[in-house]
């Protein structure tokens, strides 16, 4: 909130300079005047709607609504998500989700209304939606260098979604939703609950290429116990009756919390 104030308050100057060079009888340049002031004011509901106007009644051969333009789309997308951000606690998701997505039209770069967005989504209990929306606030976070640190955070919630269902045995659901992340990222976590879900449901087939990919992607990310993704590989060969494909994923675990278990189904496996 406080880096939005300082934004605000930063474009405030701008536009300030900006619009005293702007002739009041031009459409664009009344509507985006009309929409600062009622800006200033804090009243955002207002404001948001003249932004709009303004944006709608740029003329793009001139160069001072080209200006308006610019000045609208940024001022616009805060205006937005300080309406979204209202609606959403007040619980009106609908209006909410309006906001933040006319935000992001006026000003695509503005990450803040991707964040916004996703946390509509997940209030409103859309969960697949939701995990595309967290990872799309990431992806516009890295963009920016002084947001860039958050973007692990957001593309953690989305991938939460997946391993909250997982846990709770929604299998199908868990499903859908690593396969929505997996969509937009790849990660060791979400192959290893997309699989471990098919597994559980009885698709062990489906599951083994997910598995391995797991198995392989938490090597090369240097997981520090990669000894679960392995595990659950071999546990799937062996479900098959894959014994060798199994014995070779078990012997990838050589310490951590799983190796203990890992020897056994070796020695059994070599009977």
């Amino acid at each position: 909130m406080k880096h939005l104030t300082k934004l605000l308050s930063t474009l405030t100057l701008l536009v300030a300079f900006s619009t005293a060079m702007i002739a009041q009888d031009a459409s664009a340049a009344s509507l985006y005047n009309d929409g600062l002031a009622k800006m200033k004011a804090k009243d955002f509901d207002a404001a948001l709607p003249l932004f709009d106007q303004a944006l709608a009644a740029v003329d793009s051969t001139s160069e001072t609504d080209m200006k308006v333009k610019q000045l609208a789309g940024r001022n616009g997308a805060i205006a937005a998500y300080y309406v979204g951000n209202a609606a959403r606690k007040a619980e009106d998701f609908e209006k909410a989700l309006e906001a933040y997505e006319t935000g992001i039209s006026m000003n695509e770069t503005f990450y803040a209304n991707y964040v916004g967005r996703a946390q509509t989504l997940d209030g409103m209990g859309d969960d697949v939606k939701a995990v595309t929306a967290f990872i799309n606030a990431a992806m516009m976070a890295e963009k920016s260098p002084k947001n860039a640190s958050k973007a692990d955070q957001f593309y953690s919630k989305a991938e939460s979604f997946a391993g909250i269902a997982y846990g709770k045995g929604e299998y199908d659901k868990a499903t859908e939703l690593a396969q929505a992340f997996l969509e937009k990222k790849e990660t060791a976590d979400a192959y290893y609950y997309l699989a471990a879900s098919q597994f559980k449901n009885g698709a062990a087939s489906d599951a083994i290429p997910n598995a391995t990919k797991a198995s392989e992607m938490a090597v090369e990310m240097e997981v520090e116990d990669a000894g679960k993704y392995h595990m659950m590989q071999g546990e799937i060969h062996e479900a098959l009756g894959q014994t060798a494909d199994a014995i070779a994923a078990y012997q990838k675990i050589s310490g951590g919390k799983y190796a203990e278990r890992a020897k056994y189904k070796i020695d059994q496996l070599n009977k």
